[in-house]
């Protein structure tokens, strides 16, 4: 039998490829919804910064990203059937005994309304969330309530929303979306280290983690180096990064934050396509070889193992039951003061591989 021609092999790679991508492009719920209080409900409270603040109304996807950063909270009510990892949409009219929805909202005006409500808010410490690429503003805050909850988050709980078109087909619209809003990233994370006296602790996923780490790279070249000091930790959740840009954006950052964590899965199906458009190169999220990021001082922790499915196995650290246990256990030893790594095995190159479960 003659072998495949090689224009033959690529299109086929194309229309592989294709597929994957339109199983990614099941519409996501791009509205909140209000709805009465539950006296069972959990309540988080969320503050959020963006351009586009989440709303009743859908995303218009070809609207120009807006400079005009808004600033307010949004009371985001947990139904007390909630599942850990999931979002609880509502199919119709929200009811909080079942369903994810917003119970009170406040606009502040002014960015010093905003980070004066933080500032006032008791503890050591806030949290910050960046959002992935093909997120809507409600999405984020909704996904943003649930991490909250399913990790016991006590701390004021800030989302950075860009303007990531919602799509996905906007990979290339969110790319330049990254470079549009590292500003008013670096922005909000200096009045934050400047204005709160409080630490910051920052998660950021996919495409997120890009402008996260053009940000820190933002606050170190224009000499805030006291802003990257006031950074408890880092968090990259499946960093859609190229390995060649995180190195030099490392480098140009200097001394990273301690302890700076990489959440990575080898086969992170978002993340794997993602490659196969960059002409086959990984990105750092589906990395497991701590060879790639030698040089810094970075934990890297592996949940392949742990991954169900869901979301492409995209989001494992925040959406698998079993990987959140595993994670939600790892950081209380932390916060006791002794690191526990009994759940993963550690390779002779300091890579954190998470056990696949007992029964798997």
């Amino acid at each position: 039998m003659a072998d495949t021609p090689p224009i033959l092999t690529a299109v086929k790679g194309l229309l592989a490829a294709a597929l994957l991508l339109l199983a990614a492009c099941t519409p996501l719920p791009d509205t909140i919804a209000y709805a009465d209080p539950d006296t069972r409900a959990s309540v988080q409270p969320i503050y959020v910064t963006s351009g586009r603040l989440p709303s009743t109304q859908s995303l218009d996807q070809q609207r120009d990203r807006n400079p005009n950063v808004r600033f307010a909270r949004y009371d985001v009510s947990i139904p007390p059937t909630h599942a850990l990892g999931q979002i609880e949409w509502p199919r119709d009219t929200p009811d909080t005994a079942t369903d994810f929805a917003v119970v009170g909202a406040r606009d502040f005006g002014t960015d010093s309304a905003f980070i004066r409500a933080i500032a006032e808010k008791p503890g050591d410490d806030v949290v910050v969330f960046v959002h992935g690429f093909n997120n809507t503003p409600s999405e984020a805050l909704y996904r943003f309530a649930q991490i909250g909850h399913d990790f016991g988050i006590k701390a004021p709980r800030i989302l950075f929303a860009w303007p990531s078109s919602g799509s996905a087909r906007g990979y290339i619209y969110d790319r330049d979306s990254v470079l549009f809003s590292r500003d008013p990233l670096a922005d909000l994370l200096t009045d934050l280290g400047r204005r709160t006296n409080k630490s910051i602790r920052l998660i950021a996923h996919s495409m997120g983690a890009q402008l996260t780490m053009e940000a820190l790279r933002q606050l170190a070249i224009t000499g805030r180096r006291d802003v990257l000091d006031d950074l408890r930790v880092v968090t990259l959740i499946s960093p859609d990064i190229d390995p060649d840009l995180f190195r030099a954006q490392a480098t140009a950052i200097g001394t990273l934050p301690d302890p700076f964590v990489i959440m990575s899965n080898r086969d992170d199906k978002a993340l794997n396509l993602a490659a196969f458009l960059n002409i086959g190169r990984q990105k750092v999220g589906n990395l497991n070889e701590a060879s790639h990021i030698e040089g810094f001082k970075i934990r890297l922790i592996d949940f392949t193992a742990l991954e169900d499915g869901s979301h492409l196995d995209h989001l494992v650290p925040l959406t698998s039951p079993l990987a959140i246990g595993v994670l939600r256990d790892l950081i209380n030893s932390e916060e006791n003061g002794e690191v526990d790594l009994s759940a993963f095995d550690v390779g002779a190159d300091g890579v954190a591989r998470a056990r696949p479960p007992a029964d798997g």
